[in-house]
């Protein structure tokens, strides 16, 4: 079933997600990666969640000398949604690389936690034909593709095969495909033993903004629980609920 107990709060400059008996995501950030015709020397614009700039939705804005960033989170019934959108701030042309609507990153103190070690987790596949409403699962291993992680463009669902909650928990982070006007990438790179990062981008791969104009990322969708079927079902759900 779905789980309804999650909590979303800001805490050590990122957005901390923890559901009850379940999985806990800590540290979450975005960033904007840019570069502009002057240089083709990368640029970062980091949104940390630290000052909300409103409550209702919950929002963020972060700006340096060339874009301002505005990174948005939704109540959506049993879990959340987040967006990234930038405006060119500058007189020049901008050329945005990704907008990194979610970032969890181990090496500055991120956690992406479900009770069991990579070693046992498991990633619903995208391509293949479901079987009987129940997801195929390519499983970690370290002499296949997933010994580096997984990598997914519109659906990452995520499950122990055992864990130390009452049932092993599984976290679904999906594209509001009615938002994608990016590609999108969802990567999870871990080993048997360690989580290293997760980052969900919308590739722009060089687009240019110029001045004043305004980009935005894919919607993300999240929740929780230990059904994969019924998480599917929500995501489908909320995806008809917000289709224009």
């Amino acid at each position: 079933m779905l789980n309804e107990n999650g909590v979303l709060t800001m805490l050590d400059r990122g957005i901390t997600i923890n559901w009850d008996d379940g999985p806990t995501l800590h540290k979450i950030t975005a960033q904007v990666r840019y570069h502009t015709g002057k240089s083709a020397t990368a640029q970062l614009l980091r949104v940390n969640a630290t000052q909300p700039y409103s409550d209702e939705p919950l929002t963020f804005r972060q700006t340096d000398r060339v874009l301002q960033a505005i990174w948005v989170w939704h109540t959506r019934g049993a879990g959340w949604s987040t967006q990234l959108t930038l405006t060119n701030i500058c007189e020049e042309d901008v050329y945005v690389d990704a907008l990194e609507m979610l970032r969890i990153d181990s090496a500055y103190g991120g956690v992406f936690n479900l009770g069991a070690p990579p070693g046992l987790w498991r990633c619903a596949r995208e391509s293949e034909a479901e079987r009987n409403g129940a997801p195929a699962w390519e499983a970690w291993a370290e002499t296949t593709a997933s010994a580096g992680g997984f990598v997914r463009t519109h659906t990452l669902m995520v499950q122990p095969s055992v864990s130390n909650r009452s049932r092993p928990p599984a976290v679904l982070i999906a594209v509001n495909g009615n938002t994608a006007q990016l590609p999108v990438e969802m990567r999870l790179e871990c080993s048997g033993e360690r989580f290293e990062r997760l980052t969900v981008r919308s590739r722009a791969d060089g687009t240019l903004v110029g001045a004043g104009a305004m980009l935005a990322s894919a919607e993300l969708w999240i929740a929780s629980g230990d059904d994969p079927e019924e998480l599917r079902q929500w995501a489908q759900r909320a995806a008809s609920e917000n289709a224009p």
